[in-house]
């Protein structure tokens, strides 16, 4: 929800943000009608006018926030994006709504949570009419997505509306594995780029690294070789030490060896970096860079056994749900501004229509959008942020101090004062029942609201709605190919 603070220091911010994004080309003349048109559902998209700013956003696969520099990670993983960071805007609170890319994904693309957009599994489910790349086109943008990973591909049924889309072996034909090596992913895209001379456009660019497997140029293999990875505690990584089974969070493989593997992945970190560094590089030799809103993001984040789990996709906690999210605008912003509202993936979309003036029907979007908080006029944009995900189906709510996760079995439930406890390694629900119940609230308000909702954790008295059409998703040879390189498959 907004805050309602609205004194004359935060006013006068105000005016002055507000200027400063007209003077960088960012927001249009109309853009709040418009936002205000757009929330009401009485606007389509509006055509762009002239040439104004493009739009990029690069997810770094796997990227967990307390890895990056400008998230406060000491080690130097992400130079470039701390060099972006210097002239943006970095947001320390930023989450996913699902810690999975196919699910995140669309989640980004629709602004819509998993129980709205039911895009999951192995199953096909039609995207929503409106998505990032379909009121960008109306509006006169060149649409395209690049991706090393395919499940962040129509393949799977996400992206579907993007003008142009290259994943897979289009990235490097023959089958061969370049494909997943970010180089393959710039070398498509300078193609690409050189042949947007004088057009507006959006791309979406995915690079594997940091997901496993931890492939890296040997130069970068050695950055932290025999290091011990700060923070690192032995006694913090474990497997079935919690208050939940730990069968249903050890992967079919075993993990290597702490802390070496923190180092690998430190290491891939890098290499993503690295590529977020290229596409900078090339925008700037297309001589388009300082017109480009310039986003850099993940997906979802990567656990190393600190709740007994090790990967991603049945996660719950913060190390794989909390990601980086930074945001340079055209011309740069001038100093550097960091945020620790609670964000989400979901609010990017909204974000990026506000800056740019474009409307969007609001009663298909589920996010909320970031501009009163960049202009000044409020310090919380969210309550709370409700992420999901399976085997066992269990949620996240997470507020700014506390947060509830959620099993069907109530004994596996906890409660985190994220204050005292950042980690969330201490349960404290059978001392805090009022506060669980709060959070418990907010997320039964949540899941009325959905598309589908989750009828095993609200009880009785929930209207049960059909579930909509879908179809098993065709494994085929080079889906299958790629699902086992990704591990996903064994």
């Amino acid at each position: 929800m907004l805050s309602a603070k609205r004194n004359s220091v935060a006013k006068r911010y105000s005016i002055l943000r507000l200027v400063a994004l007209l003077a960088a080309g960012v927001l249009c003349a109309g853009c709040q009608g418009a936002h205000r048109e757009a929330r009401e559902g009485r606007a389509g998209p509006q055509p762009a006018s002239g040439r104004g700013p493009n739009l990029v956003i690069c997810v770094i696969d796997a990227a967990r926030a307390d890895h990056v520099g400008c998230c406060g990670y000491p080690r130097e993983t992400t130079p470039n994006i701390a060099r972006l960071a210097e002239e943006g805007l970095v947001f320390r609170n930023h989450h996913c709504q699902y810690p999975a890319t196919r699910m995140s994904t669309a989640c980004l693309f629709t602004s819509q949570f998993v129980d709205t957009h039911l895009m999951g599994g192995m199953w096909k489910q039609a995207e929503p009419s409106f998505t990032m790349p379909v009121g960008l086109k109306a509006a006169g943008f060149q649409t395209a997505l690049f991706s090393s990973n395919i499940l962040a591909s129509p393949e799977v049924g996400v992206g579907c509306a993007f003008d142009e889309a290259y994943y897979g072996d289009e990235l490097a034909p023959g089958g061969s594995s370049i494909h997943r090596r970010p180089e393959a992913l710039l070398g498509k895209f300078e193609e690409w780029l050189a042949e947007r001379s004088g057009s507006r456009f959006f791309a979406y660019l995915h690079f594997l690294p940091p997901h496993a497997p931890y492939v890296q140029p040997d130069e970068m293999t050695e950055l932290f070789a025999g290091d011990t990875p700060p923070g690192y505690r032995r006694e913090k990584y474990g497997h079935g030490k919690w208050e939940f089974p730990a069968q249903y969070y050890v992967p079919k493989r075993d993990p290597p060896a702490l802390p070496g593997w923190i180092n690998l992945y430190d290491a891939n970190l890098r290499w993503g970096d690295w590529a977020v560094g290229e596409v900078e590089r090339l925008l700037r030799g297309a001589g388009v860079f300082e017109n480009t809103l310039f986003i850099v993001t993940a997906d979802h984040g990567e656990a190393f056994g600190e709740h007994g789990y090790v990967w991603h996709s049945w996660g719950i906690y913060d190390d794989v749900t909390r990601i980086p999210l930074v945001m340079r605008l055209p011309g740069g912003s001038g100093e550097p501004r960091s945020f620790d509202a609670l964000t989400q993936t979901i609010d990017l979309l909204p974000t990026v229509y506000d800056l740019f003036g474009i409307s969007y029907p609001a009663d298909e979007i589920q996010g909320r959008s970031l501009l009163p908080l960049l202009e000044g006029l409020t310090e919380q944009i969210n309550d709370y942020t409700f992420i999901r995900s399976n085997q066992p189906p269990k949620y996240m709510v997470r507020g700014e101090r506390y947060s509830l996760v959620l099993f069907e079995n109530p004994e596996w439930r906890g409660l985190y004062d994220l204050r005292n406890d950042p980690e969330q390694r201490v349960n404290i629900l059978a001392e805090e029942p009022e506060r669980a119940a709060e959070l418990f609230a907010a997320f039964e308000t949540y899941a009325r609201a959905q598309r589908q909702p989750p009828h095993e954790f609200l009880g009785e008295g929930v209207e049960t709605r059909p579930r909509a059409e879908r179809e098993k998703i065709e494994l085929t040879p080079q889906l299958e190919r790629e699902l086992r390189a990704l591990g996903y498959l064994d």
